[in-house]
């Protein structure tokens, strides 16, 4: 189940490959909350996405009930990214995990 595959991730420090309906996103996961409306959301760096060749890297929010697939993608973050925010405004819902 992706839910533990990526609250352990973001405990370890393990980058993800994430299986979505737009395609593959290799991602370093940061926060693991719920919006207001009770989704379950991740907030995570993007270091690869679809359609993205030599475009910058970017913080991107993920719904889980849209994740197809989360495998660990080889590789670890020691520190969270520039610009990360651990009381992420948008987890109105609580926080589950974080760096």
């Amino acid at each position: 189940m992706s839910f533990y595959t990526i609250k352990e991730a973001i405990r370890s420090g393990l980058r993800l490959r994430l299986s979505l309906p737009d395609g593959e996103h290799i991602v370093e996961p940061h926060l693991l909350g719920r919006n207001r409306s009770g989704d379950t959301l991740l907030r995570a760096y993007q270091i690869r996405g679809p359609g993205q060749a030599g475009a910058a890297t970017r913080w991107k929010l993920f719904r889980l009930d849209r994740i197809d697939h989360a495998v660990e993608a080889g590789g670890r973050f020691k520190a969270p990214r520039p610009s990360y925010k651990p009381n992420d405004a948008t987890m109105k819902g609580g926080i589950i995990e974080r760096l």
